[in-house]
């Protein structure tokens, strides 16, 4: 009976093992890569302006700008190129007095929205950093003092993204 209420009180005391409850540790990781890419793209079109007939481009009534989506996960370089004249030119066309040119801008509220350069026929580039899938939109235009037959007109402007 002493043996019975010394274990008694040893237990009421807290001073027995207790058997530990069975654990398991579940662990996650995560690898995330730098990347850059365009997921998608949207053709633009082109329209003369009637007034001078002279500049034929997407921002002239009834024409329509293009643009890509881009996501950006680390530090990457957004290069638009020079636009070019894909088309074969219609007899009769001028192609010593034209300009082609490209201008673009990012969506607003969107990783791009601080993206933007007037028109220019050279190729710029745009540092970016993470940015979540955003719209870039791309005007194109041709200026031609000479004029445009009747025929139909392509530019093509390359958009590329990568890493540093």
């Amino acid at each position: 009976m002493r043996l019975f209420g010394l274990a008694a009180g040893l237990l009421i005391a807290g001073v027995l093992p207790v058997a530990a409850a069975p654990s398991a540790n579940v662990d996650f990781s995560g690898t995330v890569a730098a990347t850059c890419s365009i997921t998608a793209s949207t053709n633009g079109t082109m329209k003369l302006n009637p007034s001078t007939g002279t500049t034929l481009g997407s921002e002239e009534a009834g024409g329509t700008r293009g643009s890509v989506t881009v996501l950006s996960i680390g530090a990457s370089t957004l290069t638009i190129g020079a636009p070019s004249l894909t088309s074969t030119p219609p007899v009769g066309y001028v192609t010593g007095t034209q300009t082609i040119e490209v201008s673009y801008s990012g969506a607003p509220s969107s990783g791009l929205s601080g993206v933007s350069h007037a028109y220019t026929s050279s190729q710029t580039t745009q540092p970016l950093g993470t940015i979540g899938a955003s719209d870039l939109y791309i005007n194109n235009r041709i200026v031609n003092p000479s004029g445009f037959p009747p025929d139909t007109y392509t530019t093509r402007t390359v958009v590329t993204c990568a890493q540093p």
